[in-house]
């Protein structure tokens, strides 16, 4: 089955109305069928009479123009309804758009200052991979899709910046990243004050619970000078 047209421009808009909106409207093919569509919005006549004088002249002249340069030259579509869909081990059809909504935590990210860091991390080993950009979608996928890293590996080309690396590169990072963890975590000590000030005039400390691992907790006893009744120490 093929969908064609000649492309043929004109200028659309209702007539009965007092303050009309001006479209390009495009005329095409459909087999032996004859159809329109509402291709661009040239704009409404009160906004176009701030601009000009006569808004319906100017629609006008606005779809001539298109119609010389050729703004659209053809509509082609060719859909083989005899041809049969390839196998495929996907148990859904995918989509082909890209994920472009981590750049808001690109910015965070980018505030942190880590690209230096890693830089001069790559710089002292003899990796082909870039560090930064590994770690970067690490932490994308941490927030965005949580999931195990080799899903991370295989769902990167979803990413707008289709990231080079492969699942070995990851493995490989992560143990350059521990041998290195003290360092990485003042560069984010650091580089977090770009994005919110820290107040250190008072430091608040998380204080450790400390407990014994015992299979018999210590009994309760009697002071023997007092007779006041003591727990014992450990406790399971």
């Amino acid at each position: 089955m093929r969908r064609y047209g000649d492309a043929a421009m004109k200028l659309y808009y209702d007539k009965r109305r007092d303050d009309p909106i001006y479209y390009v409207q495009l005329g095409f093919r459909v087999g032996k069928k004859t159809t329109t569509k509402n291709i661009c919005r040239i704009g409404k006549h009160s906004e176009l009479l701030k601009s000009f004088d006569d808004p319906l002249a100017y629609a006008k002249q606005f779809v001539e123009e298109m119609n010389k340069t050729g703004a659209i030259q053809k509509i082609e579509t060719v859909i083989e309804l005899n041809k049969k869909i390839g196998d495929s081990d996907d148990i859904v059809s995918k989509v082909t758009y890209k994920n472009i909504g981590y750049i808001i935590l690109q910015k965070i990210y980018n505030d942190l200052d880590l690209n230096q860091f890693f830089t001069e991390l790559h710089d002292s080993t003899k990796a082909s991979y870039d560090f930064n950009e590994v770690n970067r979608f690490l932490t994308f996928a941490r927030i965005i899709d949580p999931s195990s890293k080799l899903r991370m590996v295989n769902n990167k080309d979803y990413y707008y910046e289709e990231p080079d690396f492969d699942y070995q590169h990851v493995e490989r990072f992560l143990d350059v990243l521990y041998q290195n963890y003290d360092a990485y975590l003042e560069k984010l000590y650091d580089g977090s004050n770009n994005v919110i000030e820290r107040d250190t005039s008072v430091c608040y400390f998380d204080c450790t619970n400390y407990y014994s691992e015992i299979e018999q907790e210590d009994n309760d006893y009697i002071d023997e000078v007092t007779g006041e009744i003591l727990k014992g120490l450990r406790k399971y």
